[in-house]
């Protein structure tokens, strides 16, 4: 599987990001982790949206409280009727 954060990661600030539409964001560390990505989302125009933390889906049932320095998230604009 191809990983964007793999590619240039020295290049990359240390802590915590955010990948949307090509772009990393960072996030900072100890802010809400639900708060974090439904704010970004909506400045990308996303209505429905999938979430990943470190390479794999997470679901807000199951997501983390709040930012760690070791989270990589991604958001990906996501389509029902695809």
């Amino acid at each position: 599987m191809y990983d964007e954060y793999d590619e240039g990661e020295g290049m990359m600030e240390s802590g915590p990001s955010i990948l949307v539409n090509g772009s990393r964001q960072p996030l900072e560390v100890g802010a809400g982790f639900m708060n974090a990505v439904k704010s970004t989302a909506l400045q990308a125009g996303f209505g429905k949206f999938k979430v990943y933390l470190n390479g794999s889906e997470v679901r807000p049932s199951s997501a983390p409280a709040e930012i760690q320095p070791d989270h990589r998230l991604e958001i990906r604009p996501f389509d029902e009727a695809g």
